[in-house]
């Protein structure tokens, strides 16, 4: 009877236990317009804001760009004639609309003579200027090698390496760096593992060798392929994440530490590419592009030993397989042994490599050159918040010119500047302002590693940033086949549901600072006014190789607009005939709606 009973109380329940299932199920099913604002109907803006908004169009942004990215500029390079050119067109433009410069402060130029007639007296202080100057030097050609020693009393060993064949890395000057070695493995932290190849290793002053990746590569079941881990040390390649050198956090640690320099394996040969495969590769010919004479110029910030004037990370050079295997093997070690050893017990096995000293050489010619940001702003209307800035920035520079093909960069990113530019005019004809300053900027160097965005971070004309907006290549359209493409390839999650709904043509992929959740809240309110279709995401990293970089490794809020990476890219072929007037017309428009929001809040 108990039996029957507790049977019958079973299928009774049986309905609403697999009710609340489905239930659970429907509730953690992912809404996929979660990231999505798709506006058609727009509404108007409000009346204090009108004059700006109506004042940005297509056409002007057109008319600007044809400029910006003409032959006559020559692509626009970092400390070129050309560049010159574009920087004295949007200062004048600046000056033209009623932008404050913000800039260096101009000496004035008075001759020793004159100076005498007037008693002696040095000039008085100049007027500040749209410039913000930058000091950078150009690598004209270097040669390197490295020498390992080992040496336990009488007895010595040595070896020597060949830059590129045995190892690669791109120093800023003349320079010789010599250090004792430590193997740290992986080089990885990781408390939640009890895992760390730093403990009981004094890494100060020292050669940091290190595999590339994490132990376990490949294999499901090692703790580096799951969740967080996986994301930290195999982040998905996206190839609209584009051209900086890696952000890993694996670096930070000697860093800290003090070390000297990492010499980096690569941890997958195979896949990847040793030193002396990636060379080679890098001079292969593309049948499918012109061959364009020359290299590209390489220009850096000032500095003697190889690092910037930022904290990054020390000195990273990549070594071959064989030169980790020669280093170890003063000790009768290989890179092999060691890291079957670390992949079978996640255990560390780092070591003092005792008696090896290695000295790198490396041989520059350098010259100086002089490049500069172009800085202006609109004063905020509160006497407090006035003395706070939201910076609106695009990168003015380009690739220049090798041979007969200029690079015009008119979507890259001339686009994003002749924003900057519309929104200062837009900003300066409208009878209201906002409570903060505004500061539009264009930056030099970004093509050569966010030089002029990184400069100003840290030699900011208001010393308080509120909020950082970035434009960078907001000039071409999608087509449908390509935003199906992007899914796909680019970890981008629009399904098929989503893609139905989307109009390629406007569609544009908008990043924010995930900690600073108002700037998506500011965004969708905003594109109401706009009509643009928008992927919206929150990172807690500014990723994306642009501008907004520097400001997000500052803890300052920041957003980036960016719309379709085309063939083009970095092609003389990005040119001006191909960019979308009313695509422009939308995002400068959305962006100056989001300035003023943030800059009066």
């Amino acid at each position: 009877m108990k039996k029957t009973m507790l049977f019958i109380l079973i299928i009774s329940l049986l309905p609403y236990s697999l009710a609340i299932g489905q239930q659970e199920q429907a509730e953690e099913k992912p809404d996929p317009m979660k990231n999505f604002s798709l506006v058609d109907e727009t509404q108007p803006v409000t009346e204090k804001l009108k004059v700006g908004f109506e004042s940005i169009t297509g056409n002007d942004a057109v008319t600007y760009l044809k400029f910006i990215s003409d032959d006559l500029l020559e692509g626009r390079d970092t400390a070129s004639d050309g560049y010159d050119i574009a920087a004295l067109y949007a200062a004048t433009m600046f000056e033209l609309w009623g932008i404050k410069p913000a800039g260096d402060m101009e000496r004035p130029r008075m001759d020793f003579r004159r100076m005498m007639m007037q008693g002696g007296k040095p000039p008085a202080q100049g007027k500040r200027g749209y410039f913000q100057n930058i000091t950078f030097l150009e690598t004209l050609g270097s040669e390197g090698q490295a020498t390992v020693t080992w040496q336990k009393g009488l007895m010595k060993k040595k070896k020597s390496f060949s830059s590129e064949m045995d190892y690669t890395y791109m120093a800023s000057g003349t320079q010789s760096i010599t250090a004792p070695v430590v193997f740290v493995g992986y080089g990885i932290q990781e408390s939640s593992l009890k895992f760390d190849e730093y403990k009981n290793i004094d890494v100060k002053g020292k050669f940091v060798m290190m595999l590339s990746e994490a132990p376990g590569k490949g294999d499901p079941e090692s703790p580096f392929n799951k969740g967080e881990l996986k994301e930290k040390y195999y982040p998905e390649r996206r190839p609209m994440m584009r051209r900086r050198r890696s952000t890993s956090p694996k670096f930070k640690v000697p860093t800290d530490m003090g070390a000297e320099a990492v010499l980096l394996i690569e941890n997958s040969p195979e896949e990847n590419g040793d030193v002396p495969r990636q060379y080679l590769n890098a001079q292969r010919i593309n049948d499918e592009r012109p061959i364009y004479p020359g290299t590209r110029r390489r220009i850096s910030f000032v500095d003697n030993i190889g690092r910037s004037m930022f904290g990054d990370s020390i000195p990273t050079i990549r070594i071959s397989r064989k030169m980790a295997n020669d280093i170890l093997g003063m000790l009768d070690q290989n890179v092999e042994s060691l890291k079957e050893k670390i992949e079978e017990t996640i255990t560390s096995h780092s070591m003092v490599l005792s008696g090896v000293t290695l000295t790198v050489e490396n041989k520059t010619e350098t010259k100086l050159v002089n490049s500069m940001n172009v800085l202006g702003y609109i004063e905020g209307s509160d006497p407090e918040l006035k003395n706070e800035a939201v910076v609106i920035g695009a990168h003015l520079d380009h690739l220049g010119r090798r041979g007969d093909y200029i690079f015009n960069g008119a979507d890259d990113d001339g686009s994003g500047s002749v924003g900057v530019m519309e929104i200062a005019e837009a900003f300066a004809k409208n009878p209201v302002k906002p409570k903060r300053s505004i500061v539009f900027a264009l930056w030099t160097g970004e093509e050569k590693g966010l030089l002029g965005s990184r400069y100003y971070v840290a030699h900011p004309f208001i010393e308080k940033t509120a909020a950082n907006l970035n434009l960078d290549m907001i000039s071409r359209e999608y087509d449908k086949e390509t935003l199906a493409r992007m899914s796909r390839r680019f970890g981008v999650e629009v399904g098929k549901e989503v893609l139905e709904k989307i109009d390629a043509k406007k569609f544009v992929s908008f990043s924010f600072d995930a900690n600073t959740p108002a700037i998506d809240e500011i965004m969708r309110k905003n594109n109401n006014h706009v009509g643009l279709h928008l992927r919206i995401t929150g990172s807690k990293e500014a990723t994306g190789g642009s501008d907004h970089a520097p400001f997000g490794q500052a803890k300052i809020p920041w957003a980036f607009f960016i719309a379709a990476m085309t063939e083009d890219y970095h092609q003389p072929s990005d040119s001006v005939d191909k960019v979308s007037p009313e695509l422009m017309e939308k995002i400068i428009r959305l962006a100056y709606l989001a300035a003023f929001d943030l800059a009066d809040k």
